[in-house]
């Protein structure tokens, strides 16, 4: 009966994670860049891992803003934080005051040289992070990927870390930037808002569950009769 009790436990605790999984998925739907969290079945039943990131891609829309940036395929922006290099899917980008080329942030978006520096003319951005200002060639982005993509993990305002070995970072082999457009959160928030009221509904039923045996332990402790 004991071990029952913490079978029960370890599934109140699984639906814990989900929950909180599909809240920050909600919760970054509009994050541009975002990519969501999931628990896989193997990961409920071994609770070794808590969730992966679905590295899928979530939908390119136009903007018009040509220092938007879209990511069409695999590859990160390289960005130069007070932290660290950091890594990112979100191509909102702007110009500083000091002609660097930075995200919402205000980081640094390096190319291939390092910050790229620009003088505010008309930008034209390639396929391949070719850099154009006034038809005249300039920096090219550089685009990062991993080895093993798996070493990546959030760490907030859409920047991933990889907590690889920096000779497993790389060039991305197939490169395609979409200038104009944006790549948006790969969450589909009619299938979280389901997978919540499921999550919930499971935490309900454990929780009752777990309240059901607690009371038949507690009559068997008082009533002897009943061992």
């Amino acid at each position: 009966m004991i071990s029952g009790m913490y079978n029960l436990i370890e599934g109140s605790l699984t639906q814990q994670l989900r929950f909180d999984a599909v809240s920050n998925n909600l919760a970054n739907v509009n994050s541009n860049g975002f990519k969501q969290d999931t628990l896989s079945f193997e990961m409920a039943l071994t609770m070794k891992n808590k969730t992966a990131i679905d590295f899928s891609p979530g939908p390119v829309v136009h903007t018009g803003n040509p220092l938007d940036i879209a990511l069409d395929g695999s590859g990160f922006f390289k960005v130069q934080t007070k932290a660290g290099i950091r890594y990112s899917r979100d191509g909102a980008l702007g110009i500083n005051n000091e002609g660097v080329l930075v995200n919402k942030s205000g980081d640094a978006v390096l190319g291939q040289n390092g910050p790229v520096r620009l003088n505010g003319g008309e930008i034209s951005i390639g396929p391949d992070g070719q850099i154009s200002e006034n038809g005249a060639p300039g920096e090219k982005l550089m685009i990062a990927d991993f080895r093993d993509i798996k070493l990546l993990r959030k760490e907030g305002r859409s920047y991933f870390v990889y907590g690889g070995k920096d000779q497993d970072v790389i060039p991305a082999g197939k490169v395609n930037l979409r200038q104009n457009y944006i790549e948006k959160s790969n969450v589909n928030p009619t299938e979280e808002m389901i997978k919540m009221i499921e999550s919930f509904r499971a935490f309900e039923s454990v929780q009752k569950a777990i309240q059901n045996l607690d009371e038949i332990v507690s009559k068997m402790v008082n009533d002897p009769d009943l061992l």
